[in-house]
Formats: structure tokens, sequence, C-alpha cells
């Protein structure tokens, strides 16, 4: 158990589920661990209160626990787990290996357009998300936005999060004032209810901090700084920034308004003037001022966060002089190695040679008239999906795949619940369906496997016994529920071996 009076010790158990690997930090609500979670052999981050702290922690955190259960994203940390150990309240979450934003703007330093078109757009749709499950962040700013070396950005922290379907039981109250002051809308520095415009707010400032480098309001207290949200204009961004695509100082200023009703109305308005802003790759060539812009910076975002001091680059042409001394041991070795190891197995992706099931009736997407075809399955990519509807008899299969001759399937891979909803750029804006809880998988001979399958985002590979079969059957037992009647299986990879 944890014991912040002695040395902190690690890997050490949390339970029998959880070890915990090192720290990460002190949230708000909590200190926050690097841990294991030993039953799905994944690395999690895990916050942990102690349950002796006041009732209204208590209370928040099981808010924040609740929220984030909600919220299944790809921009946004998701909760795997969250419960009690004796007098610890645990959550487990997402692990984000990367940098926080606000480790990227520590030097007040302007970012390319580039990586301000990636960053905003995917706070956007991380918030947008949220917003559509009725939960309002109320404290957004560049310490809870984390993003990978990969440049894919997550919104954390909802631990002050308001749900609408809460609003008699919510801990945050009109008139008690939540949020970090630069960040904070006017309507909150007044204590005034709090919407999904204020998040719109708070996005607009972080917006103005990566264009121009520095914060639209500054000040030596926070209620210096509250108060020039409430009375004072954001100065022009142009003033400090010169080369800005068309259309961008506007935008910026739109999300800063002080009235809620000069805002943008949702963040699906202000993902649509984004467009507008930030052009796609093939609008690009009629500009090409903006063409230049972009092509600045096409390195991993968070590299901002690491750059070289000369101690370090001094120590890095030492460590370079060493490697050239020991370089040709490690290619030998590598060699030897090659010539001595044997694969393991000889297991690799299979593939059907014919798949039947219903398709998908309903004209969801302009470019998915005649529904969505089977073959979104294995088509490597977890943006398409194949919808069928909720099977009235579930004795029939929903799927059967065929093989040219015997295979052994020893891995069963399969991703659930998403389908593509607007085709741009990005290629990040979903639709939530229904998604299979249960599968029952028959071989041709009649052997039978149930198989559990986790709410998460992404390829699961849940446990099964291998089998050897020509075809496959597939059956539908149960369904997490979402918001859409429909159900979705986004791709499906089977992994074994083809016999002669």
């Amino acid at each position: 158990m944890i014991a912040p009076q002695k040395p902190e010790i690690f890997p050490r158990p949390f339970n029998a589920n959880y070890d915990l690997l090192g720290t990460l930090g002190k949230g708000g609500m909590g200190n926050v661990y690097k841990a294991l979670d030993k039953k799905l052999k994944r690395e999690v981050a895990f916050k942990i209160l102690d349950s002796s702290s006041d009732q209204e922690a208590i209370q928040r955190f099981y808010l924040e626990a609740q929220a984030m259960k909600e919220l299944d994203h790809q921009n946004i940390v998701h909760v795997f787990d969250f419960g009690q150990q004796e007098n610890q309240l645990f959550i487990a979450m997402t692990y984000v290996q990367g940098t926080n934003l606000s480790e990227i703007l520590r030097n007040k330093e302007q970012l390319s357009f580039e990586a301000i078109d990636v960053i905003i757009r995917q706070i956007a749709r991380g918030l947008l998300y949220a917003h559509s499950k009725g939960i309002v962040h109320r404290d957004v700013k560049p310490s809870n936005i984390m993003l990978t070396h990969d440049n894919r950005v997550y919104v954390m922290d909802f631990g002050i999060s308001y749900i609408r379907e809460l609003e008699k039981e919510r801990l945050t109250r009109t008139g008690m004032t939540m949020g970090t002051p630069e960040y904070m809308s006017p309507e909150q520095c007044h204590g005034d209810s709090v919407t999904l415009q204020s998040d719109i707010y708070s996005m607009g400032v972080i917006l103005y901090e990566m264009t121009c480098g520095r914060l639209p309001f500054e000040g030596n207290r926070p209620v210096e700084i509250a108060l020039k949200h409430v009375q004072e204009q954001p100065p022009a961004p142009e003033l400090f920034r010169k080369d800005m695509p068309p259309g961008l100082s506007a935008l910026i200023l739109k999300c800063l308004k002080k009235k809620l009703n000069e805002r943008f109305h949702d963040m699906q308005e202000f993902l649509d003037a984004c467009d507008q802003v930030f052009p796609n790759d093939k609008d690009t060539h009629q500009n090409p001022r903006v063409t230049s812009t972009l092509r600045r910076h096409t390195a991993s975002i968070t590299d901002m966060a690491t750059k070289i001091t000369p101690k370090a680059k001094m120590l890095q042409k030492k460590l370079t002089a060493l490697a050239v001394f020991i370089f040709p041991l490690i290619i030998m070795l590598l060699i030897l190695l090659m010539l001595t190891h044997k694969p393991e197995s000889t297991l690799r992706q299979l593939e059907w040679a014919e798949a039947l099931g219903n398709y998908e009736t309903k004209a969801l997407e302009v470019d998915m008239t005649k529904g969505y075809p089977l073959d979104n399955l294995n088509d490597n990519d977890l943006k398409t999906a194949w919808l069928y509807t909720m099977p009235q008899k579930p004795q029939n299969p929903v799927l059967t795949l065929y093989f040219d001759g015997n295979a052994v399937v020893t891995h069963f891979g399969i991703a659930i619940g998403y389908q593509r909803s607007v085709d741009d750029a990005f290629g990040d804006r979903f639709r939530i369906f229904k998604k299979p809880k249960v599968l029952t998988i028959e071989t041709k001979d009649g052997f039978k496997q149930k198989v559990k399958l986790e709410n998460i985002k992404g390829m699961q590979y849940p446990p099964i016994q291998a089998m050897e079969t020509t075809e496959l059957k597939i059956y539908l037992d149960g369904v997490y529920e979402a918001e859409n009647d429909d159900f979705a299986i986004s791709e499906i990879r089977l992994l074994g071996m083809e016999l002669p």
C-alpha cells in the first residue's frame, strides 16, 4: 500500500490487479503513478486518493471517474477501472507517453501553424465528443493537454467536469469559481453558470498562446487576471504575429468574446471555421505563403520540449566518439544473433477467401449510399466499419468467414464500435455505435467458444483456444449500449497457420 512518509521503492504491488511502477506526478485530486495492469498486461496511469480526504474531495474524485468512464474517444484519456482498495480510492486510465502542452509553451514560443492546426483540431474534437455526452471540462489549459511523439493529442483531467444529468447533485455550484485564472472564461470569473462555450473560451486562450507566444491577459495576482478576462479586450493577435493565415485572428477573437452568444455556438462550428483558416493539403497551392509556413514544422511537436543544451551537446559528442569504437562489436553481435536465432513459430495474419453477412442499408454517409461493405473488416483501416442491425434471431450467425483450405486460428483480433462520420484530412471524427460484448465463434465441425470483449477503442486480442477449420461462424451474444441502434465492427484480424 502507499506510504507517503516512507521512501518510494518501485515496483511494488497495490492490489491483486495492479503493480505500481513509478511516480508520474501529483494531480489536483491525488497522486498519479505509472502502474501495470497485471490482468491485461498493459501500463496505465494510476491516480490514487486517500479516503481520509474530506468528503467533497472524495465525491469529486468519483465524479471524475464517472465522467471519464462515459468518454471513449481517441483524443481523451480513457478510464479503464476505478474503485477502492482499503482506505484508498483509485482510477486506472490511459497511460500517455509524451509531453504536456505547457512544457512545449514554457519558453513562450510561437508554434508553427502546422503544429497549431494539428493540436487545436484534436483538442476541439475531444471536447466536441465530451460535450455530446453532456460533459463540460471546465479547466481546459495546456497542462491538461498531452501530446505524444506521433502528434496524437489527449485531453485529460476531467476532475471538475460538470455532467448535465447530475445537475442537482453537482459539486461545483453557481458562485463557486473553479478553474485556472489564465484560462478561465468571464462567466467562470463571475461565478456564473458554466456551459460548453466556457470550454470554447479556454481553448481560445490556448490558441492565442500557441499563436502569439504569450497569453492574452497577464497579471501578478489571480484576481487581476480574472478582472481582465471580464473587463478588457485581448490585444489583437496580429500585433505579435505578422504572418498569420487569413482568418486566424478573427477565429481566435471569436473564441474570446465576452458574451456567450457572440462566441462559436459549439465545437463543430469551431471546427468548420478551422477548415477555412487551415486549408487541406489539396488547397494549400492556392496560397504559397501558407504552404511555406505549414512546411516549416514536419517533425514531432513534442521535440520542441526537448531542446539540447550546450552541456548536453558536449556529452552527445563524447558518446558519439565512444559509439564509433563499439559499433563494430555491436554489428558482430547482431550478425551472430541472426545466424543463431530461430523463429519461435510461423504464425502470420490469416486471410479469408469469402465472407457472408448482411449489409447495413441506411445511408449514414454520402460516400456509403449502398451501406458498409464487409471489406471494411480486413482493410487495415480502423476508421471504416461494417455496421449490422441487431439480429432478430440470435441463433443465426451475424458473420461467416470461409478459408481456401484448413487453417489453424490461434488469435482472434477485433476492433469495435466506431465509424467515420466526416471524411476530412484528419479522419478522426467518428460515430459511436453499439459494441459487441460477447461473441460466440464456431468452427465447421461445431466446436464453439465464447469471446468476451472489452469496451475499449482499438484492436484487442481476447484469449481463445486454437482451432482448426475451413470456416468460422460468428454469433452475437450481447452488446455494449450506445447512442446508435446498429452495432459496428471496425476490423477483424486472425492470426494462425495455413495447413497444406
